[in-house]
């Protein structure tokens, strides 16, 4: 869900309306894992004498049930909607050329897991993924000209933010901390700077416009633009655990919020269309709730009896098709509403 979700989002029909929605008020309030997470790190500073630090894992992957709950059931819950046929045709050709590319990307990577130019291009892709999701969404509420200087700005603003994701990632080792590169400080500052050299964009396109579109939202930009200085501070700071944690919980709720929605739009519209809700006892009713535990079931049930190969062709599938499958006029994106 890259760019994908970042294009402009059409306030929808009256008939849609009645409809579920998508809130910007619950968008905004993902951005509440910043303080949340910021907490511990501030308190362990004045009070506790860095003893968190000090205890604290490297690698989210340590604490129990995080590799269970984020990350592979997003992925997984991507796909629940096309157990409905009618999704599924009109998405058809961009799963089918996204999964070539995916097992293009594969075959060049799978073979090679363990060293360390294999495992930056994983770590690199997710990170420009995630950076992607939410600069995207950011950029399409901002609701700008096709065309023109702050158009350009938006894109040099996502691609300093998508670089300093993926160097940030690099430096850490990705959500595992696995030693990818020599030098991981050089390239966290190397992160730092690309994010500091977006500060002056992003608050460039945060100042009132002249004829602004109407609607235009730059909460959502100020906000990611902290939560990523806040995620590169905490790590910087000796807090990685913290840094990774705070983006990808972010980017999962994110994901989430959409794919909840649309579900719930979809049941509404064309109750029991989709088969694996209508097989759940779910049709006609409100399935968005129930995404993310189906999903964790799902990764319990098949992801331990795939090879790594296969996952990583679902990694890979999942980030070359929501780019694609999330742009404004998509047959998704015709289902949401944004209020």
């Amino acid at each position: 869900m890259s760019t994908a979700i970042g294009g402009r989002i059409a306030p929808g029909t009256p008939a849609q309306a009645a409809g579920p929605a998508l809130r910007r008020a619950h968008l905004l309030a993902v951005y509440a894992a910043t303080p949340l997470l910021v907490l511990p790190a501030l308190l362990d500073q004045w009070w506790w004498g860095g003893r968190l630090r000090e205890a604290m894992p490297a690698s989210p992957w340590a604490l129990p049930g995080y590799a269970l709950v984020l990350g592979l059931p997003h992925i997984l819950a991507s796909f629940f909607a096309f157990a409905d046929p009618g999704l599924a045709r009109g998405c058809r050709p961009v799963l089918r050329r996204a999964a070539w590319q995916a097992a293009l990307a594969t075959a060049c990577v799978a073979p090679f897991l363990g060293q360390w130019w294999a495992e930056g291009i994983v770590v690199a892709a997710t990170m420009v993924h995630v950076m992607g999701q939410q600069t995207g969404l950011a950029v399409g509420l901002l609701r700008l000209p096709s065309e023109g200087t702050r158009r350009i700005a938006a894109r040099a603003w996502r691609v300093l933010l998508a670089v300093a994701g993926a160097a940030a990632g690099l430096a850490l080792g990705g959500e595992g901390a696995r030693e990818i590169v020599d030098q991981p400080q050089r390239w966290l500052q190397a992160a730092g700077v690309a994010a500091l050299l977006a500060t002056p964009v992003a608050a460039w396109l945060a100042c009132p416009a002249r004829g602004a579109a109407a609607g235009a939202d730059t909460r959502p930009l100020l906000a990611m633009h902290g939560t990523t200085l806040v995620g590169l501070g905490l790590a910087a700071a000796g807090y990685p655990l913290l840094g990774i944690a705070l983006l990808r919980v972010v980017h999962d709720v994110t994901a989430f919020l959409f794919y909840g929605t649309l579900a719930n739009a979809r049941e509404r519209a064309a109750p029991g269309h989709n088969r694996l809700y209508r097989l759940l006892g779910l049709a006609g009713r409100r399935p968005g709730a129930w995404l993310w535990p189906l999903a964790i079931v799902a990764v319990i049930a098949t992801v331990p009896w795939l090879p790594p190969a296969a996952v990583l062709w679902l990694v890979f599938l999942h980030y070359a098709a929501e780019h694609h499958l999330w742009r404004h006029g998509s047959p998704l994106r015709e289902h949401l509403v944004l209020r």
